[in-house]
């Protein structure tokens, strides 16, 4: 059965772009997406996920806030969430797009979402010039957010609002 989920996810997706309504507050249900990373492979983001889920959303201003925010979380919760990429990139001309993946490749190891159009970015209300990261359940309700640079009180707040949707003796204190 969750195959089948899966296969359709993956066809709705590839068929419709993103769906669902913008998610402009808490607990609103994300919307599903498709998009390749810096090395030309697929992710289909739908629901329900096996992992609660960190969406980390910038534009080229706000990437330079994305490792004040990635390296902590998963410095404290390594494989126990998903934490994903997501780079907007509307904007960038037809005739860049090879290069600016290109450069992705060569500046990043692990793999970051690409999105040309900045459609899924829209969807999820991200704001431009700041990173902002999206905390889904695994249903994909939002259940926390926050923009801009890291500092030690967001972070703490971030890690309460995860630690909120583990498993009793699960996050890591």
């Amino acid at each position: 059965m969750k195959t089948h989920f899966l296969l359709i996810c993956f066809c709705l997706g590839s068929a419709l772009g993103v769906l669902a309504a913008t998610p402009n507050s808490l607990y609103d249900q994300a919307a599903v997406f498709q998009l390749q990373d810096q090395y030309e492979r697929e992710h289909s983001y739908c629901f329900p996920r096996s992992k609660v889920s960190v969406l980390v959303f910038a534009d080229r201003e706000g990437s330079e806030q994305i490792e004040g925010w990635v390296r902590p979380l998963y410095g404290r919760y390594q494989d126990t969430i998903d934490i994903h990429g997501v780079a907007n990139l509307k904007g960038v001309p037809a005739f860049a797009q090879g290069l600016v993946r290109k450069i992705f490749r060569k500046s990043l190891q692990y793999p970051v979402m690409l999105d040309w159009s900045g459609d899924v970015a829209k969807s999820y209300a991200s704001q431009s010039g700041m990173a902002n990261l999206i905390l889904l359940n695994k249903e994909g309700a939002i259940t926390f957010r926050i923009t801009g640079a890291s500092n030690q009180e967001k972070l703490q707040q971030c890690f309460n609002a995860i630690d909120r949707l583990l498993p009793e003796g699960a996050s890591p204190r």
